[in-house]
């Protein structure tokens, strides 16, 4: 006599439909258990390393979260795709680092869009969703990115870093109380004025602050070997530079004659009793205004940056100046002039003298145009 077995004495008084249904679920038990003992021998046996990350995947995929992140993720963070990679592959590994949710939509997303995905390191954030994940694969992430015009102060330039994320304490470290010498830049200078190289730089979470300044000073250090200006000049140079970035436009005919109005000034011949008598230089003391206007009460200062009161060049520069501020300083024009004003600041003509008398003439068509200004301005 056959026994009859506990599972098939409980099919009894079910219909047709209903026995089959059943079998049919016993079948996707019994495939699940499969996989799973594969899964384990992968682990467990002869696996080893490549059977624990393939594995890894498959779990994922079996018992994984299911939906998908959206939008372009939040923080950053770098992932090393190694030559030969799979889509797959790459799919688990952007799951294990956090990148996105599951592999299945990030496959599916490498399949419509016929993508291919090269080998190297690459700059994704964490909680992408799948489609953001393709694209920087394909179109990469640019690094952020920092941006240095011409003319910025140390103060303004440590405020650009900050924004872009740096620590303010780490910022401060790194510029406070510097000088070129401890960026290994051999030049005798009162402070990082002038020698943060105005440029873009590329950013990235392994830079520091002190990595972003070297950078610069470094920059700073090739354009003074590039223009054949030597050490001991440098500092000489670049301050002139920077008067000159502050106080002219771009034009390099102007520059090169204010470089030159301001060297006749602290000549033999001055006319000024070897004083440059900057207001670019009072307005570094004080927090410039933007028409580099001072008061009678901080021309009087005693800092040896008031050249109303310090004869000769200020101890170093006030801004980081443009490579044309620099040239200017280095080729300053030919000429006796040692004044000048700009009569048209919407155009930047600038008129020059070489007498306080005719100076005066250029200073009245200069105040005309404020009046007219002003008044067209209500």
């Amino acid at each position: 006599m056959i026994p009859i077995t506990e599972e098939f004495s409980s099919d009894e008084g079910l219909t047709r439909a209903e026995v089959r249904a059943k079998k049919r679920r016993r079948m996707m038990r019994r495939r699940r258990t499969t996989t799973i003992v594969i899964i384990c021998i992968l682990v467990f046996g002869i696996g080893g390393f490549f059977g624990v990350r393939a594995a890894g995947g498959v779990f994922d995929d079996l018992f994984g979260p299911k939906g998908d992140y959206e939008g372009q993720g939040t923080n950053e963070v770098s992932i090393e795709i190694a030559p030969g990679s799979s889509a797959r592959t790459v799919a688990n590994q952007l799951v294990e680092a956090g990148v996105i949710m599951n592999s299945e939509p990030f496959l599916d997303e490498v399949e419509r869009r016929d993508a291919t995905i090269q080998a190297g390191t690459w700059t994704m954030r964490e909680k992408m969703s799948s489609k953001a994940a393709v694209e920087a694969l394909i179109h990469p992430i640019a690094p952020p990115k920092i941006t240095v015009a011409e003319g910025k102060q140390v103060e303004e330039i440590k405020s650009i870093m900050i924004e872009s994320g740096m620590n303010t304490d780490e910022v401060d470290k790194a510029i406070d109380d510097k000088t070129p010498q401890d960026y290994g830049l051999d030049i005798d200078a009162p402070s990082l004025e002038g020698y943060l190289y105005p440029a873009t730089y590329e950013l990235n979470k392994q830079k520091t602050a002190e990595d972003v300044v070297q950078e610069m000073v470094d920059k700073t250090e090739t354009e003074l070997d590039e223009l054949g200006i030597e050490s001991k000049d440098a500092n000489r140079i670049l301050t002139l530079a920077s008067l000159v970035e502050k106080e002219s436009p771009g034009d390099p005919e102007v520059r090169s004659k204010v470089a030159r109005s301001f060297l006749n000034r602290i000549s033999d011949k001055s006319q000024t009793g070897g004083l440059l008598q900057s207001d670019a230089t009072v307005a570094y003391i004080h927090g410039a205004r933007s028409d580099l206007t001072t008061t009678k009460k901080e021309r009087q200062s005693d800092s040896p940056y008031n050249t109303y009161k310090k004869k000769g060049l200020p101890p170093g520069p006030i801004n980081s100046p443009s490579k044309g501020a620099v040239e200017a300083a280095l080729n300053p024009a030919d000429g006796d002039w040692q004044f000048f004003v700009a009569t048209n600041p919407d155009t930047g003509e600038t008129k020059f003298a070489d007498n306080y008398e005719d100076h005066k003439k250029n200073v009245e068509i200069y105040r005309k145009w404020l009046r007219e200004h002003r008044k067209d301005n209500g």
